[in-house]
């Protein structure tokens, strides 16, 4: 609490303000300060001191009861995360969440949590579906607050609500689009023409359409994961162009990726031509920079072909494995995927479920049936 005087710079009058600061003795994050200027005298002031120490403290026992701001309580579920590694999060998604709650909810954020309700909640999805963010994204920061607002139930830090407002929003699901693919043909034209180019990326796209690996688990490969012997890759790490860093993959585990008879001829080509590399692949600006997709999908429109990011080259080798009758659990085992949801995918790309099933119909005049339908889906093995 402070009493002082002061002179009116135009005036020369002498006036007095005052400020008053109540901390709560049970949480001390919530503090309450408040401060009245121009006054008339001291004695004003003094009058002035005692009423704002009160409604100080008024706000202070409301906001005990109320519990934390979104803020803190935002802050408080990220050191959570950080101490428990709760539902192993990466550093990166975690970072990625508060930052998305920032830019969201900024509006919140010196709000009481108690008192944000479900009307809060929809206003801020209505904005991102304004901004025509993806119902995917929406559903993914509505669980975001969710989880929030459940950590701070649960832990005591929300107090006068036993649900979460984002509790029962249903925002629906995105319409699933046909993932990027090349056919066989299109496949053998973009490493043909990479070939006659002798474009430097040739090794990183032949071998990420011979292993199905990520572009960071191709980055992090060394010449000490490959057993030659019994023709197989670890793969066990991953680079994160974003934090620069090698760490674990996506997955979390180690996986085996045989070695087919064209890599390890591919292999050989590039040990010779760096025998003292320790990475099996070159390493280029752009692709620790993150910019692999950028460079390939611009490859990729020069020689006449669908153009692709970089992941598609995953999507190509997992579809060409189930079109040549590969199981879809050893598919999935080779990916590293850990769920049926994105095999199933593929399996629909690849037309598998369906394939021959027309062939029962025999409705045309005999005399009218020029020839069979060609088989789209062709056996044969990536060249």
């Amino acid at each position: 609490m402070a009493i002082t005087s002061y002179s009116e710079k135009l005036t020369g009058e002498i006036l007095w303000k005052v400020s008053a600061c109540v901390r709560s003795n049970k949480n001390p994050s919530v503090r309450v300060q408040k401060a009245k200027f121009a006054l008339k005298s001291e004695w004003e002031a003094k009058r002035e001191e005692t009423r704002l120490i009160r409604e100080c403290e008024r706000e202070v026992s409301i906001r005990e009861n109320q519990g934390e701001s979104w803020g803190a309580l935002v802050e408080a579920w990220e050191r959570h995360l950080a101490r428990a590694k709760a539902d192993s999060l990466s550093d990166t998604t975690r970072t990625d969440y508060i930052n998305a709650l920032r830019k969201h909810t900024l509006l919140w954020w010196k709000r009481q949590a108690a008192a944000i309700t479900r009307a809060d909640v929809m206003e801020v999805l209505n904005q991102l579906k304004a901004h025509s963010s993806s119902i995917s994204y929406q559903n993914k920061l509505k669980v975001i607050i969710n989880q929030i607002f459940t950590f701070g139930i649960e832990n005591r830090l929300v107090s006068g609500m036993d649900r979460s407002p984002a509790w029962g929003i249903s925002l629906g699901r995105d319409e699933e689009k046909k993932p990027e693919i090349l056919t066989l043909t299109e496949i053998r034209k973009l490493l043909q023409e990479a070939r006659r180019m002798n474009h430097e990326w040739f090794p990183v796209w032949s071998t990420a359409l011979l292993t199905g690996m990520r572009s960071g688990e191709l980055y992090a490969l060394l010449w000490t994961d490959i057993d030659f012997e019994n023709k197989t890759i670890t793969v066990n790490k991953s680079y994160n162009p974003r934090m620069k860093v090698i760490k674990s993959t996506k997955a979390g585990y180690w996986r085996h990726v045989p070695l087919s008879d064209e890599l390890i001829a591919l292999l050989n080509e590039l040990k010779a031509q760096e025998p003292n590399r320790r990475e099996v692949l070159p390493r280029f600006y752009e692709w620790t920079r993150g910019g692999q997709a950028r460079i390939l999908r611009a490859f990729c429109a020069g020689v006449g072909i669908p153009s692709i990011k970089f992941h598609t080259l995953r999507a190509c080798f997992s579809t060409q494995l189930i079109r040549s009758s590969v199981a879809p659990a050893v598919v999935m085992k080779i990916c590293g995927w850990k769920d049926l949801e994105t095999m199933q995918r593929y399996i629909r790309l690849a037309g598998i479920e369906t394939q021959g099933a027309t062939n029962v119909l025999k409705v045309l005049p005999a005399a009218d049936v020029a020839a069979q339908v060609v088989n789209l889906f062709t056996k044969e093995r990536i060249e």
